[in-house]
């Protein structure tokens, strides 16, 4: 992890000062789901708006890449092939 992503803006490692504690980063893996038919898929939390980063073979997609569809669903114009691999990484409110 870079060292950039331990240290809050305040220097120390616990939550920045007026952060929303409720906020927890989720990754759901759909790579079982790619097989060159699906377009759209569903993570398994509600996602904040702005935060979802959709990645296919280790590449972050463009916004101009997906669509979201909602605040559980995104979709491909063309479909993840066979073989791909495919993670949606965002972050979501706490069960907590």
């Amino acid at each position: 992890m870079p060292i950039a992503n331990v240290y809050n803006d305040e220097g120390g490692t616990g939550r920045e000062v007026g952060a929303d504690a409720a906020q927890v980063t989720q990754i759901d893996d759909f790579t079982t789901l790619c097989n060159g038919v699906t377009v759209r898929f569903t993570t398994s939390k509600d996602v904040t708006s702005g935060s979802l980063n959709v990645y296919l073979n280790g590449l972050k997609e463009r916004v101009s890449q997906i669509s979201i569809i909602d605040d559980r669903n995104f979709e491909f114009s063309s479909p993840p092939l066979t073989g791909d691999t495919l993670e949606a990484v965002y972050t979501t409110q706490s069960s907590e």
